[in-house]
């Protein structure tokens, strides 16, 4: 079996040659290591105050946010073909530097949705992001932006299309690009009012979180169509449901908000002919069964630091759900011994890919995941992942 092949019959629940395995390769650190570039520092060049005003201008600019984003991600399929991955996620994002005096780089970046996001280096110049606070705390912010930002809203999902598009023709030949429509609508929603706010906003002003949830539902789904419209043929979306130790909603609440948008969007994919599968962090065995019932058909993390144990869900969905991930992170696949990711490896084979519908991964991606520890799981995953599973 040809790669495609290999992971659309796992998606179908039958088992193929081998066990699949897929990189959520994307940071800058990883790709530029794996491929041997070197970093174009801007956090570096922003420091710097001769050359602040110019740089801010040029990543502002739509064209070069777009080339630099696709090389990146261009980057990452082909340093996951190098590895011998079968597929990789592909994320499109769009953000615009803001001046903001509390940041120590005096500038952050503003994405479309409203939030704030804090910009890093690591010692080699590698960029990094983190999401720091919201940008509409009130219903009158919210509605402002809304309305100040629809052409942003309308340029990201042509950009999104394009992106997607561009990667599949160029790379659909050797790997399998997974379209990842993100973030999802629960994180739109209340990522950008901030979470406090939103869930007293749930209970104070439930007519006004109605319109914010059918508001990113309805561009979400716009989203997808882009994302779709690329011949992707496995659509990956999702919300952080979870945290460490459970939800961070009732599954009941997350049901009354939520569960119409869910569905509205794995109606969608299908009609289209697409699977789609579901990313969430957290320990999250308490939205299994909504998962099904919303009609995702896989899901993707199972973050093992959270609780997560592959063999507990796969009992508990049996074959209703494709299980993707839940490979280390924290240690494992950063610092770990050949043998510890070989060990892990089969433990995941055995646990989850008898009858198929089990795709090897890593949890997550982060900058410090090690690329020399992500070709001993591809190795280890070809070595033990062969049926019938004899482990």
């Amino acid at each position: 079996m040809n790669f495609k092949e290999r992971f659309l019959t796992a998606m179908n629940h039958e088992e193929p040659d081998r066990v699949p395995v897929m990189g959520l390769i994307m940071d800058p650190a990883t790709v530029n290591e794996i491929l041997h570039r070197r970093a174009v520092n801007f956090p570096g060049m922003l420091r710097q105050p001769l050359l602040r005003g110019a740089v801010r201008r040029l990543l502002n600019t739509n064209w070069f946010w777009n080339r630099m984003y696709w090389d990146n991600f261009s980057g990452a399929l082909e340093a996951s073909i190098q590895l011998g991955f079968d597929a990789n996620w592909t994320i499109y994002a769009m953000m615009q530097l803001q001046p903001d005096p509390d940041s120590a780089l005096g500038v952050v970046w503003h994405d479309a949705f409203g939030r704030v996001w804090e910009m890093g280096s690591d010692e080699k110049g590698n960029m990094s992001v983190n999401y720091t606070r919201a940008l509409c705390d009130t219903e009158q912010a919210w509605e402002a932006w809304v309305e100040r930002k629809a052409p942003l809203f309308d340029r990201l999902v042509a950009n999104a299309t394009v992106f997607h598009k561009r990667l599949v023709d160029e790379y659909g030949d050797r790997i399998l690009p997974i379209g990842y429509a993100a973030p999802g609508i629960f994180e739109n929603s209340w990522q950008a009012i901030g979470f406090v706010n939103f869930t007293k906003l749930v209970y104070e002003k439930p007519e006004f979180v109605r319109r914010v949830v059918e508001f990113h539902t309805e561009l979400y789904l716009r989203y997808l169509e882009g994302v779709m419209e690329s011949g992707v043929e496995v659509v990956l979306g999702g919300d952080d449901l979870g945290q460490k130790t459970g939800p961070l909603m009732r599954p009941s609440l997350i049901e009354k908000l939520y569960g119409e948008s869910y569905r509205r969007v794995t109606d969608l994919v299908h009609r289209h002919g697409r699977k789609f599968v579901f990313h969430s962090c957290g320990r999250i065995y308490k939205f299994l069964d909504h998962f099904v019932d919303w009609g995702f058909d896989g899901i993707i993390t199972m973050e093992p630091t959270a609780g997560m144990d592959l063999a507990r869900v796969r009992e508990q969905v049996g074959h209703d759900l494709v299980l993707i991930g839940n490979l280390d992170v924290s240690h494992l696949l950063v610092r770990g011994s050949r043998e510890e990711v070989e060990a892990a490896v089969k433990k995941a084979i055995g646990d989850a890919a008898r009858g198929g519908g089990y795709v090897l991964s890593a949890a997550h991606s982060h900058p410090f995941v090690d690329p020399q520890r992500l070709r001993w799981m591809v190795e280890a995953a070809h070595r033990y992942g062969r049926y019938p599973i004899s482990i």
